[in-house]
């Protein structure tokens, strides 16, 4: 059975006769429990109404310290929300009872023509009004303090109740809005999701509407939640895992890719030593132009995956800026200017200087391609201090590059998309949808950041920013080793690749210059005829990514056999990739070289792990 509830009545009464009356009247009230408590003068009413918690008031207007409406006018203030009763032998008056309500009172009874069960019913209305409305007043409090947006319209719509949060949401003032109209999309449904514009912005929301009563009136509660930074977080997550899906795609075309290359190009070279591929020089040459046109391509594709071989070392942004800068003035069309600002003493970075100037250059044609009657580009580089606003740690500052042009602009509804791989706006024969995904690939593997802001009609500014290094952590970035003319050697190799077209290639170039070549297509048959093999194996030539049996595996395999043997790992992806199959420790102390190569990159490798020193001249 629900509890009985019990209310707390003030008794506001000088005669002791009358008192005991009224709370004998007051008695028979079955439907909950009453506590009344007795004062004689309006000083201690106003002190128990300041210092304790009551439901209502009985009040006698003429009192020891006080008499008539003065008596009702001193204890309102005291009582606040509290109703008051005028209970009182000098209400008879008409004019006297409609002057009591225009001071606050909730009710006027005449002692001399009330009943017990007449003031037994006011008192209950007013205990239970008064209770209600507490509790209105507490669900108020209650709405407010919650960080959704909650509005109540009436069945006209016109708003009677809004929190703080929702005149937030909403941007205006409690004023303005209640009484008015809010002008809220409608959902479909219960719930839903609706669009709150909020000044240049669009607010996404979710909403639900429910019915309920109001001030006793049929009414409807809506309860509104923001969720677009929500949607924002989602929708970056979503962009990362595409991302990363993208990339791991894009590596393993590239590498895949990077085989069929390596074969071309060693077949070519050999075609190109022989006697008839004197004759076909030139043809051969456009072969190896195509390779390289071909090489750049997947060197895009593995930036973009993470898995192409930066060669970092200290570098100045401003001597990179104004190399590229003289290129494009020579290229891109005079009626578009490029300009540079730059600040004194830029700070140094850490970068590849051939990947920074494919950024620059793919900006550049970015901005090119959006100035069709002419215009400006303009870099400027500076130093900039670390605030600590981005939450990370930039202790040491960046160096910040910005690259912007007058041009069209990029719409708000592409903006979010420009980095994806593969999204272009441009026609097929003029975009692959990669440079700018490159250009995120790059600078992020390189420990920056890049962010972009643009206004339709007044151009495109992509701010990029490199971690600077302090002169005591600076290195120079160590030196090439570049290849001799080569001579015919001698000598056995294992040439152990999963991928028969490479095997043979390799093969070929190998035996032209006169060494003996075991193949094997499988780390365990690599790892047989190394261990059967009746005469001396001088290198084991092997990639690293294979089924079954990787090539650093056949390697650990060999020494746990005791067979000591230079091996020379070559693959199609970088450490980082190499690392993430868990191969890497077993590569250190190893030489490795990255596909495609060049001939005369392997001869050099292969007779330096030979020690037949630098030898390389490849005959022909």
């Amino acid at each position: 059975m629900p509890s009985i509830p019990t209310y707390r009545l003030l008794l506001v009464e000088d005669n002791p006769g009358d008192a005991e009356l009224t709370a004998e009247w007051l008695s028979d009230l079955r439907d909950f429990h009453l506590e009344i408590a007795s004062v004689y003068s309006l000083g201690s009413a106003q002190e128990m109404l300041r210092n304790d918690l009551f439901d209502g008031v009985l009040l006698d207007l003429n009192l020891p310290d006080s008499t008539g409406t003065e008596t009702l006018a001193g204890l309102m203030p005291a009582a606040g929300d509290v109703p008051v009763i005028v209970f009182s032998g000098l209400t008879a008056n008409p004019d006297l009872a409609l002057e009591l309500e225009e001071l606050g009172a909730a009710d006027v009874l005449s002692k001399n023509e009330t009943n017990p069960r007449l003031l037994a019913h006011v008192v209950r209305s007013m205990l239970r009004r008064a209770s209600a409305e507490r509790l209105h007043r507490q669900f108020e409090s209650l709405l407010g303090r919650l960080p959704d947006a909650v509005l109540v319209t009436d069945g006209a719509g016109i708003v009677q109740f809004a929190n703080p949060a929702a005149l937030d949401l909403l941007g205006v003032s409690y004023q303005d809005l209640m009484g008015n109209r809010a002008g809220l999309p409608e959902p479909e449904g219960a719930t839903g999701e609706i669009e709150l514009p909020r000044g240049a912005d669009r607010r996404i929301c979710e909403m639900r509407v429910v019915e309920c009563s109001w001030n006793r009136r049929p009414a409807h509660l809506a309860m509104i939640r923001d969720v677009t930074e929500q949607r924002s977080l989602g929708e970056q997550l979503r962009q990362a895992q595409k991302m990363e899906a993208l990339g791991l795609l894009s590596g393993g075309i590239a590498h895949d890719f990077n085989n069929l290359l390596l074969v071309i190009m060693l077949y070519a070279d050999i075609i190109k030593r022989s006697a008839a591929g004197r004759e076909l020089r030139n043809e051969i040459s456009e072969i190896g132009q195509a390779i390289e046109r071909a090489r750049s391509m997947t060197r895009q594709l593995l930036t973009f995956a993470r898995r192409q071989p930066a060669e970092a070392g200290v570098v100045n942004l401003v001597d990179i800026v104004e190399e590229t800068a003289k290129l494009l003035r020579r290229t891109l069309p005079a009626n578009i200017e490029v300009l540079i600002h730059g600040e004194p003493d830029i700070w140094p970075v850490v970068l590849d200087r051939g990947q920074v100037e494919q950024v620059l250059m793919n900006l550049a044609i970015n901005a090119r391609d959006v100035l069709p009657d002419g215009g400006r580009i303009e870099f400027s580089i500076a130093n900039e201090e670390a605030n600590g606003s981005e939450g990370e740690d930039r202790t040491g500052g960046d160096v910040v590059l910005r690259v912007a042009d007058n041009g069209s602009g990029i719409p708000p509804d592409i903006l979010p998309r420009i980095f994806e791989p593969f999204f272009t706006t441009k026609s097929r024969e003029h975009g692959t949808g990669l440079g700018l995904a490159n250009c995120y690939a790059i600078v992020t593997q390189a420990g920056g950041r890049i962010a972009v802001d643009s206004r339709v009609g007044e151009g495109t500014t992509f701010t990029i920013r490199f971690p600077r290094i302090h002169p005591e952590t600076q290195r120079e970035p160590a030196a090439t080793e570049q290849g001799g003319a080569v001579c015919p050697c001698e000598g056995t190799i294992l040439l152990v690749d999963d991928d028969a077209a490479v095997a043979r290639a390799a093969c070929a170039v190998l035996e032209s210059e006169g060494y003996t070549v075991i193949c094997a297509v499988t780390g365990e048959d690599g790892l047989e005829a190394a261990l059967t093999h009746a005469g001396k194996i001088d290198l084991v030539l092997t990639d690293v990514v294979m089924p079954r049996m990787s090539g650093p595996d056949m390697a650990k395999r060999l020494r746990e056999a005791g067979v000591s043997i230079p091996i020379l790992f070559m693959t199609g992806y970088s450490d980082h990739a190499i690392l993430q199959q868990g191969g890497k420790a077993q590569l250190d102390g190893h030489a490795v070289i990255l596909k495609p190569f060049q001939p005369t990159d392997l001869l050099s490798a292969v007779q330096r792990l030979m020690g037949q020193g630098e030898r390389v001249r490849l005959s022909g």
